[in-house]
């Protein structure tokens, strides 16, 4: 079989190609500790705004603002506890990359949210 370019394609490739995602020393052999790492400097800076908001614009984002910071935070606590409970792996890796982008998302959106109620 060929490809577009006229190269053989070998059936049963191996699946350790070390170029895919999925295949990255971050996501199969890491010991978890950069995602927690990383994880605890996102919850930190995703912190710094909300606080913000808390203590210096009080209204109607204060509640928004509340519970972005709180999802985040819960969000870093699935981090930790996949780091400690489930077993080594892909797996556990998976979930702890999976909070860190959940936390991400819920910052972000969450001070979208807030910067459009304060705009309206």
């Amino acid at each position: 079989m060929n490809d577009s370019r006229g190269e053989r394609i070998r059936s049963g490739a191996s699946s350790a190609d070390p170029t895919k995602v999925t295949q990255q020393p971050a996501l199969t052999t890491a010991s978890g500790t950069i995602w927690v790492v990383m994880g605890s400097l996102l919850l930190v800076a995703g912190a710094v705004p909300v606080v913000a908001i808390i203590a210096l614009r009080p209204g109607p984002m204060v509640p928004v603002a509340v519970a972005t910071g709180a999802l985040m935070l819960a969000c870093t606590c699935v981090l930790f506890i996949a780091r400690f409970a489930v077993q080594r792996g892909p797996l556990r890796l998976r979930v702890m990359a999976a909070s860190m982008i959940a936390s991400a998302v819920v910052g972000v959106l969450g001070l979208l949210l807030c910067l459009v109620i304060q705009g309206g």
